[in-house]
C-alpha cells in the first residue's frame, strides 16, 4: 500500500487511501470556441505538479454539465473536483464537501471526511501560488495565442499554444516542421486537452484508446502522452507512404488523410483512383476522384472497395484545412 509523506501521520481520515487519486476537471466557459480554451490545461498541469510534489499518482477525468459531479465526488469515484470558485456546492451537499483556498477564480473541492487531503491541498497551494513556477505556469496558459495581430501587422511570434514545448519535442520523431504538427492539433482539438469526440477520440490529437494502446499509452488526457501517441501513429502512417515511393509532399498529404479517415479507407481511395485510369499516388488527383465514390454507378459493383461508399468531403477538407493553417503559421511563427 502506498504511503506518501502526507499520509504517514494522518489519523483523521475516515477512508482508506490507495496509491492513486482521481481528479475531475469541471470548468465553465472552456469550450473549443471560448476564450478560456486553455483553462483545463492549466488545472491539469497544476494538479499534476501537486501530485508530483506530494508523491502520489493522479488520474484525471473531465466533465460537462451532463455529469453529476457531486454524486461522483460523494461516492468516491472522484477525489478532487477542480471547479470555478463561483460554482457553489449545492445545499444538499453543504456538509459533505469542503473547498480549498481560491486561486485565480478556481478552487479544488474534496469530501469533508478527507481532512488530510484537504489540509495538504491548502498547504501546497499556499506555498505554490507565491512562487515563480506558478507565475510561469499561469502566464503560459492565460496569455493570448491569437495570431490575428501578427497576421494584420506582418509581425512575428515564436509561440502557437501552451504546448509548444511538447510539440517541438515529438515533432523530431516525424521529421516535420513543428508548425505542421501544431496545425494538426489545431484542427483536431483547438489545443483543448480535454476534448472528446462522439467516436471516442480523446485529447489534443484526438487519439482513440485502442490506437494509443498499440503504443502502450493509456493516459490520453496527459498532453505529453497524447501528443506522443498521435505522433507515433502519424509516423506509422507516414512509413506506409514512404515505402510506396511517394514524394515528400504527397507523403504528408496521404498521412494527414489517413489520420482523419483511416489508412484502409484511403487504400480504397487509391485503388478507386487507379480504377478510373488516374494516378492513385497523387493526392490532388485522388481528392478530385473521391466524390465519384459516393455515386452508386461507381461504388456498387466495385468489389475492391472494402468499405464501400465514401463521400470523403470531410477528409478532403481536413487535409486542406491543416495545410492552410500550416501556411498561416509559416507566415508569422518563427
Amino acid at each position: 500500500m502506498w504511503e506518501g509523506p502526507w499520509r504517514k501521520d494522518c489519523v483523521l481520515c475516515s477512508r482508506t487511501v490507495t496509491d492513486s487519486l482521481v481528479a475531475l476537471i469541471h470548468l465553465e466557459g472552456c469550450g473549443m470556441y471560448d476564450e478560456n480554451v486553455y483553462v483545463s490545461g492549466f488545472q491539469y498541469t497544476l494538479l499534476s505538479a501537486m501530485a508530483d510534489t506530494l508523491g502520489f499518482n493522479m488520474m484525471f477525468d473531465v466533465a460537462d454539465n451532463s455529469v453529476d459531479r457531486w454524486r461522483m465526488l460523494l461516492s468516491g469515484e472522484v477525489d478532487v473536483l477542480a471547479m470555478d470558485v463561483e460554482d457553489t456546492v449545492p445545499s444538499l451537499y453543504a456538509r459533505d464537501f469542503v473547498s480549498s483556498m481560491p486561486f485565480d477564480d478556481f478552487v479544488w473541492t474534496v469530501r469533508s471526511e478527507d481532512e488530510c487531503l484537504f489540509s495538504k491541498i491548502n498547504q501546497w497551494l499556499g506555498f505554490m501560488i507565491k512562487g515563480s513556477d506558478y507565475a510561469e505556469m499561469r502566464q503560459r496558459f492565460s496569455r493570448s495565442y491569437d495570431l490575428t495581430p501578427y497576421l494584420d501587422s506582418d509581425r512575428k511570434t515564436d509561440r502557437i499554444s501552451p504546448y509548444d514545448g511538447i510539440v517541438r519535442r515529438y515533432t523530431r520523431l516525424l521529421g516535420w516542421d513543428w508548425r505542421l504538427l501544431s496545425a494538426v492539433i489545431y484542427k483536431e482539438s483547438r489545443f483543448m486537452m480535454e476534448a472528446c469526440s462522439h467516436r471516442g477520440a480523446v485529447g489534443l490529437m484526438q487519439v482513440r484508446r485502442a490506437t494509443a494502446g498499440i503504443f502502450g499509452i493509456t493516459d490520453l488526457f496527459n498532453p505529453d502522452e497524447n501528443v506522443r501517441a498521435g505522433v507515433l501513429y502519424l509516423r506509422q502512417l507516414e512509413e506506409r507512404y514512404e515505402e510506396m515511393g511517394l514524394d515528400s509532399a504527397n507523403v504528408v498529404k496521404f498521412t494527414l488523410a489517413s489520420y482523419n479517415a483511416g489508412a484502409s479507407r484511403i487504400d480504397d481511395c487509391i485503388r478507386f483512383t487507379y480504377a478510373q485510369g488516374r494516378d492513385g499516388l497523387d493526392w490532388e488527383t485522388v481528392a478530385a476522384t473521391i466524390p465519384m465514390m459516393a455515386e452508386p454507378e461507381y461504388y456498387e459493383d466495385a468489389e475492391y472497395l472494402r468499405h464501400g461508399k465514401f463521400h470523403g468531403r470531410e477528409t478532403i477538407r481536413y487535409v486542406r484545412d491543416v495545410l492552410s493553417k500550416y501556411e498561416e503559421y509559416l507566415s508569422v511563427v518563427e
